[in-house]
């Protein structure tokens, strides 16, 4: 099932329980005979249940299965921040495409020289820690980096959003193939070049450098990028 029919899967799990079935605490089915209802893969099952988790519906036990936790469901920032999952390292990258090319388009031609400073002092923690290869390090830093954009803009919610990240960014499996020292150089250089384009104001070209380093980036924390 490709990953765009993932939320119909996950709605359709959630109809299930909320049926007159399933009370709270009940254990649902295993992921073989979920993926026998549902005429899908294990996998996919497994993903879903992953983001039904983090949606605050399933409790998920190592060695003893899902179980309803709450028929309404409930997301919290301390909830997604403490996820480990492919499907939370997908959410995150996800939200990443989302927010960081308008950010940077918009805010290219508002940065004072103190926040070139700020972005350029970022951009040197981010190559200390691709030569270390500390890819936790890695994601926060490069995410922070974005962080300090948003509080460019003064916007609370931009901001917020961005801490989040980061700080749900030291739980990423890092599932996906690593750093291998082209994409070392691919990274950094996008990023020295993202910068660039920053300090030099050029919108267009800046969120285009983004694209790109996000793409790099998704190749190393996700398995199928």
């Amino acid at each position: 099932m490709a990953s765009t029919q993932r939320p119909i899967l996950c709605q359709k799990i959630t109809t299930m329980l909320q049926g007159k079935s399933f009370s709270i605490g009940d254990r649902l089915p295993g992921e073989r005979r979920l993926a026998e209802m549902f005429n899908t893969s294990r996998n996919t099952v497994r993903e879903a249940l992953c983001n039904l988790e983090s949606m605050g519906y399933l409790e998920i036990r190592e060695k003893s299965g899902c179980y309803l936790k709450n028929k309404e469901g409930c997301i919290s920032w301390e909830m997604l921040r403490k996820r480990k999952s492919i499907e939370a390292s997908r959410q995150l990258v996800e939200t990443l495409y989302l927010v960081v090319p308008g950010l940077v388009r918009t805010e290219t031609l508002r940065l004072s020289p103190s926040d070139i400073s700020e972005l350029e002092t970022v951009t040197s923690k981010l190559g200390e820690a691709i030569v270390n290869f500390d890819l936790s390090m890695i994601s926060r830093v490069y995410i922070s980096f974005f962080r300090s954009l948003a509080e460019v803009s003064n916007n609370g919610y931009l901001i917020l959003l961005l801490k989040e990240l980061e700080l749900a960014a030291k739980n990423l499996e890092h599932a996906g193939t690593g750093l291998s020292e082209v994409q070392i150089d691919a990274l950094f250089a996008y990023h020295v070049e993202l910068f660039n384009a920053l300090k030099t104001g050029q919108p267009e070209q800046a969120e285009k450098l983004a694209k790109y380093g996000l793409q790099t980036f998704s190749q190393m924390v996700l398995p199928d990028s």
